[in-house]
């Protein structure tokens, strides 16, 4: 009976007002999106004063309002506040990326580049023992910098949760869709941009829907500084110095935007890659796509999560945990832990896994992994 009252009154489960995070996320993509287009059309976000910039990125949210949420007349007056605050994320996260891009000879050259059939570039594809696999997909933001004929791209991606990149997982078989499109940019970009294409690295940029709490007393220097360090972007860059350069001019000396690290002495440190280390890893990238296509032939849909401890296990908060009955250490279920990778490190090491997770060896040789 409740079942058919639901279906005749159209009742929904109730919902805390507010945006979700993905709701959020959507937002924020929304709107750094449009303010970007709109700098571009008027010569970059050099040349847009901070005046400028704030109309254009207040003008973003009435448009989203007015197309995505129908108006706020219809919504109660707690989801009015919540967004009235959340804008101060919005905003903050708006001019954060318009400092950087200030500070920077790489600039947007494309929003949310599609992968696939009918998209902007051709999908991905593989073939493995007669099966091809086509993967399609979206990049936020492409930025480019031109040197010597050669144009340096790196792969931007809006993040509104609190992942950052983790190389350590890229060597799990996870979180590689950035570094798929890098090199994906690589093999492709030259029939969409006109030039040969060097990778100059992927960046994770956070833009959470946080208010920093601070204390009443501190100062505008103190919060800015908590701002900036809430959305230091993580990732892996070309560690050529003139590279780093291009990307943040300050940042051989003093970087506030790069992951990227400068000791006393000079010495430039973090999540950085040779050219032939990014190669490597675009190899290592290939290989494991291959064991995917395999993995999806065979049809195995065996739980192997992958953690970093069994508090972060995806297991606590997988929907189908009732149905999978996973126990780690029962029978053959066992948790994959994430190993740290030392930033300082080069690890040629053989890769061993199962279904993407390191339990016994298969045939694929040695891959990279460095920062």
């Amino acid at each position: 009976r409740s079942s058919a009252a639901s279906d005749v009154y159209k009742r929904q489960p109730r919902k805390p007002a507010g945006f979700t995070a993905p709701e959020y996320g959507t937002f924020v993509h929304y709107v750094l999106e449009h303010v970007l287009r709109a700098c571009r059309e008027r010569g970059g976000v050099k040349a847009v004063p901070a005046e400028e910039l704030r109309a254009l990125a207040q003008a973003a949210v009435e448009r989203y309002v007015s197309e995505e949420l129908g108006g706020l007349e219809h919504e109660t007056a707690r989801f009015r506040y919540l967004f009235r605050r959340l804008l101060k994320s919005v905003y903050a996260v708006v001019d954060n990326v318009a400092e950087e891009l200030r500070a920077s000879q790489f600039q947007p050259i494309s929003f949310e580049l599609g992968f696939g059939a009918g998209k902007d570039l051709p999908p991905v594809e593989l073939s493995v023992d007669g099966m091809t696999v086509s993967i399609s997909g979206f990049v936020d933001r492409v930025d480019g910098w031109v040197k010597d004929n050669r144009l340096y791209l790196r792969v931007v991606d809006y993040k509104s949760g609190k992942k950052a990149f983790d190389l350590a997982a890229v060597r799990m078989g996870l979180d590689i869709q950035m570094l798929l499109y890098l090199f994906a940019l690589k093999k492709e970009g030259k029939q969409r941009f006109g030039m040969d294409i060097e990778p100059a690295g992927v960046l994770y940029l956070p833009a959470r829907d946080e208010i920093l709490s601070a204390e009443r007393n501190i100062t505008p220097e103190q919060l800015q500084s908590q701002r900036e360090k809430e959305l230091r972007r993580t990732g892996l860059l070309l560690s050529e110095p003139e590279v780093l350069q291009a990307m943040e001019h300050e940042a051989l000396q003093s970087p506030r935007f790069l992951p990227v690290r400068v000791n006393r002495e000079g010495d430039v440190s973090g999540a950085l890659a040779s050219a032939d280390q990014l190669g490597r890893l675009g190899q290592y990238v290939e290989r494991l796509l291959h064991q995917i296509a395999r993995e999806v032939r065979d049809g195995n849909i065996d739980a192997d999560p992958c953690c970093h401890n069994e508090d972060d296990s995806f297991c606590k908060y997988c929907d189908w945990a009732d149905a999978c009955h996973f126990q780690d250490g029962r029978d053959g279920d066992h948790l994959h832990y994430i190993l740290p990778v030392k930033p300082e490190d080069v690890v040629m090491a053989p890769v061993s896994y199962t279904h993407l997770r390191p339990t016994r060896p298969i045939s694929i040789s040695y891959a990279v992994f460095c920062l």
